[in-house]
């Protein structure tokens, strides 16, 4: 019980600290200091990692809850 609420809790930690590079990556792009290429590739790779976060997110929170 215990080691399962350890591992919940580190993924939602891990999952907020992924969300929170993020935005720095967003502000710094909005400032002009990262320039993105535009493959195809790398933006569905970027946004299957996304939804995997936060898919991980919503299940350790759900688990924690329930």
């Amino acid at each position: 019980m215990l080691y399962n609420f350890i591992l919940y809790l580190s993924l939602i930690i891990l999952g907020l600290l992924v969300m929170r590079f993020g935005i720095f990556q967003i502000r710094k792009f909005k400032e002009g200091e990262t320039k993105v290429t535009k493959k195809i590739s790398e933006q569905i790779a970027f946004i299957i990692f996304f939804l995997i976060i936060l898919g991980l997110i919503v299940y350790s929170i759900n688990d924690l809850l329930f």
